[in-house]
């Protein structure tokens, strides 16, 4: 799998500055790869859901349908990301009816953090937003985190 991706090896993370020589970096555990293009958007995710330690299931959709032009890749409880992706996903439809015109990614980032800040944290889902609109393309990381 990783022989496939030698030319991104730039843009996988360094960890030649750890001081600890035992810790070493297991990148095939390297759960999303997205980018942002001059043309586009790519978004990848891994299949594996976690309960701790313990795989669950190998066969985990993580890529998410928003709209035809967006999509995301989910993180966290899985039944959290599903759900919100399919309530943001069902307002954009109709959006989409009532306007006549393409759903726009900032339209889907403002819905999501607003979901996701109306929680407060309760809601266990960090979210990558990728997307094509008349701006061009589009990339956002979208969670609640209390600090």
């Amino acid at each position: 799998m990783w022989s496939d991706l030698q030319g991104l090896s730039p843009l996988l993370p360094s960890f030649s500055t750890y001081q600890n020589p035992s810790i070493r970096p297991i990148h095939h555990l390297l759960p999303q790869f997205n980018t942002l293009t001059q043309d586009g958007v790519v978004l990848g995710a891994d299949t594996r859901s976690t309960s701790g330690s313990t795989v669950a299931d190998k066969n985990c959709e993580k890529i998410h349908y928003i709209a035809p032009n967006i999509y995301c890749c989910g993180a966290g409880t899985a039944a959290d990301t599903e759900n919100v992706t399919g309530m943001v996903s069902s307002q954009l439809v109709l959006h989409r009816f009532a306007t006549g015109r393409d759903s726009r990614v900032i339209t889907a980032m403002t819905l999501l953090k607003s979901h996701l800040f109306k929680y407060q944290g309760y809601i266990s889902a960090a979210l990558v937003l990728g997307g094509v609109d008349h701006n061009g393309p589009h990339l956002f990381t979208v969670r609640f985190r209390i600090e």
